[in-house]
């Protein structure tokens, strides 16, 4: 997940004019839906842009049964947009051929697109591809592109890849490149299309930029500089006490994707190499007000290791700017020594062990 993609974090939005929840069908195009448990919520419909401008088109109170009814003054258009209702909200995307379009869920399960949805082909398809990606954590890049592939739309293909690709915007140019041309050419001229362009240059500007940065980080070679922080429980932990190990420092965060669908492989060679003296480090960047999600998805991903650190400061973390770290997962495997023999060994990261050990 990339600090220069930070701009990614889900942008969208969606359209609808101030009415009352009277549930009536005004003729015209309009959102409208049935909430389980959302009683007198705020119900506020937008629509976004990739340059994270919007446009706040309507809300609503609903009903004493969840019921809202936003009908907008002008038709949908494609785009992309958001429902908030109370302080959960969903994401979709419309082609612009929708008139009516009614969606049925539970306030719990809003977020996750545990929704029906009727009227509109591209937001069921959407709905449907998102609920998938939630029930079935994305393994690797190349899963993440199928689902990219599967979607109805170009805005849609080029929305999911932002999202599913875009907290390592730099590693995967080439796909934002192919998307950018792709969204060119069928909405030209548009906002969309030229937003999209404008942040593929800003992605290339941060790439060479955070290139510089790394210039002067740590490499193979090296002694590890020293980390001392402390861990969930207030514990000060020191990454030279561990000495005598191969060691595994692994910067990640809770709100990190790819970070926690590599915690699976940590874990397993963790479990598998433990006895032999190999161990992990876990330098947390979550933020100061992210510490129950840092000590929740430790427990979550199982990461049963002691030496888990954050001082909590998100990118400003003091490790991480010791590291040059500007984009996690970042990981390095030190000898039994504290010297630095692999940086982001990933793929290769059992063979790298079995070697240091």
């Amino acid at each position: 997940m990339k600090k220069i993609t930070f701009f990614f974090s889900l942008l969208v939005m969606m359209a609808a004019v101030l009415q009352a929840c009277n549930g009536q069908d005004k003729g015209g195009s309009g959102l409208k839906g049935t909430i389980a448990d959302a009683a007198n919520l705020q119900v506020s419909l937008d629509q976004a842009h990739f340059d994270r401008s919007s446009v706040a088109l309507g809300k609503a109170a609903c009903d004493a049964n969840g019921k809202f009814d936003l009908q907008l003054e002008k038709p949908f258009e494609e785009g992309l947009y958001r429902l908030n209702v109370g302080a959960k909200r969903i994401y979709f995307i419309l082609n612009g051929k929708e008139k009516q379009i009614e969606i049925t869920g539970n306030l719990a399960t809003l977020d996750k697109m545990q929704i029906d949805v009727k009227g509109s082909e591209t937001f069921t398809c959407y709905a449907n591809l998102i609920q998938e990606v939630i029930k079935t954590p994305l393994q690797n890049p190349e899963a993440a592109k199928a689902v990219i592939n599967r979607g109805c739309t170009t805005l849609m293909q080029a929305f999911l890849t932002t999202q599913l690709l875009g907290q390592n915007a730099g590693q995967f140019l080439q796909d934002f490149k192919s998307q950018n041309m792709a969204l060119g050419t069928a909405m030209p001229g548009t906002k969309y299309a030229n937003d999209y362009a404008k942040m593929i240059t800003q992605i290339e500007a941060q790439m060479n930029q955070q290139q510089a940065g790394d210039a002067g980080s740590v490499s193979v070679g090296q002694m590890a500089p020293e980390i001392t922080s402390t861990d969930p429980s207030g514990k000060t932990r020191s990454l030279s006490s561990m000495k005598g190990k191969v060691v595994l420092l692994d910067f990640w965060a809770s709100w990190c994707g790819p970070c926690r669908r590599e915690n699976p492989h940590v874990v397993e060679v963790y479990n598998k190499y433990k006895s032999k003296g190999f161990d992990v480090f876990s330098v947390s960047l979550d933020r100061n007000d992210g510490k129950q999600k840092w000590i929740d998805a430790i427990k979550q991903d199982g990461l049963i290791w002691e030496n888990h650190v954050s001082d909590l400061q998100w990118w400003q973390s003091a490790a991480a700017q010791t590291y040059g770290v500007n984009s996690i997962p970042r990981t390095f495997l030190l000898d039994r020594t504290g010297k630095i023999i692999a940086v982001n060994p990933r793929q290769n990261l059992e063979q790298e062990v079995q070697k240091a050990l």
